[in-house]
């Protein structure tokens, strides 16, 4: 074993117990600084704790008024939301209504659209119908060129190809018809009506006497201070012309007609002059001559023609016999026809 007493050659060292102790001031400063430090971060963190802990109480606070007015909020959101969702049914149904509206009205204009050119048709065919009616039942002429000149001017507003048929056609008649002879219709009737009227004012034959000239100038050649035998001689042959009258006759005939045969006579003229009014709107030109012949052969025979209202009466129907109504009329046979033809093409196209 070594002897842990130093020898006595060797020396002790003389300060030992010295730093050890320094050494532990040290370590307790330094635990001391180091305690402190942590207290003062203990303290710091205690203290932002506390802070922090206070704005959460702070911050939960202000959220549980936020809450509340969220939640106020949200309650008149919802009703908003409610109300917006009963105008948007409300819209919804007037849109609805709208467009089935707008459906109807889109089909009607289709319909409008797509039976415009039927319509005209039909407008056409009607028209010339009537105007055919007027050439074949009546003979109005003016009507039947009044009436293509419409459904020309009709045509004339559209540029539909399919058109072009009978606008030729539709031209062609009324080309034709203005090109024949013109017959005043009004003013016929007009004058054969004054015929009528003027059919018993007309004397007859036996109604027609007068006194002689040379009686007349005798009588008044007479004057007053005449004897008296010669003023009684000139009334007894006047008085004797009276009671005898002599008259030249040149149609024994008519002194056979009585008063009832007058007035008979008297009808048969007018209804001769209105049959010649009959055949005039059926422009029917041979019977309408034949009634105007029997006319003025009636005039001729029975009546006066020395009178002047006879003169005038035979010289007004005289201006009757050229009236030209023998003329073949036609028939619109090829308007009708193209627009026939025009009507079974939209029929197919379908």
């Amino acid at each position: 074993m070594t002897d842990p007493t130093p020898s006595a050659g060797q020396s002790a060292p003389a300060a030992q117990p010295a730093p050890r102790h320094g050494t532990l001031n040290v370590a307790l400063l330094v635990a001391l600084a180091a305690l402190g430090v942590s207290g003062w971060q203990f303290y710091q963190t205690q203290t932002q704790l506390a802070e922090t802990r206070l704005e959460l109480a702070r911050q939960i606070a202000s959220s549980g008024i936020g809450e509340r007015a969220l939640k106020v909020q949200a309650d008149a959101t919802a009703k908003a939301l409610r109300d917006t969702e009963t105008r948007l049914v409300q819209i919804e149904a007037r849109v609805n209504e709208s467009a089935g509206q707008y459906a109807t009205l889109e089909g009607m204009y289709q319909s409008l659209t797509n039976n415009r050119s039927d319509w005209l048709q039909a407008e056409v065919e009607h028209s010339l119908t009537i105007a055919s009616q007027q050439l074949l039942l009546a003979g109005n002429v003016g009507a039947a060129v009044s009436a293509l000149e419409m459904v020309e001017a009709r045509l004339a507003r559209f540029d539909n190809p399919q058109l072009i048929a009978l606008k030729r056609a539709v031209s062609k008649d009324l080309a034709s018809l203005k090109s024949l002879p013109y017959v005043d219709s009004v003013g016929v009737t007009l004058k054969l009506d004054q015929l009528m009227l003027a059919v018993d004012a007309l004397p007859l034959a036996v109604d027609h006497h007068r006194l002689g000239p040379a009686k007349v100038a005798q009588r008044a050649a007479l004057p007053q201070t005449a004897p008296w035998w010669e003023r009684a001689l000139s009334d007894f042959t006047h008085s004797i012309g009276e009671l005898v009258n002599i008259r030249r006759m040149d149609k024994p005939e008519a002194l056979l007609l009585s008063p009832e045969q007058a007035f008979f006579l008297r009808e048969n003229l007018k209804m001769r002059l209105l049959d010649a009014r009959i055949a005039l709107m059926a422009r029917q030109g041979s019977t309408f001559a034949t009634d105007i012949a029997a006319a003025e052969s009636y005039v001729a025979r029975y009546f006066d023609r020395d009178a002047p209202a006879t003169r005038q009466w035979l010289a007004t129907l005289a201006t009757l016999k050229d009236v030209p109504l023998d003329v073949e009329l036609p028939e619109l046979t090829g308007s009708l026809k193209a627009v026939h033809d025009l009507q079974g093409q939209a029929e197919v196209k379908p």
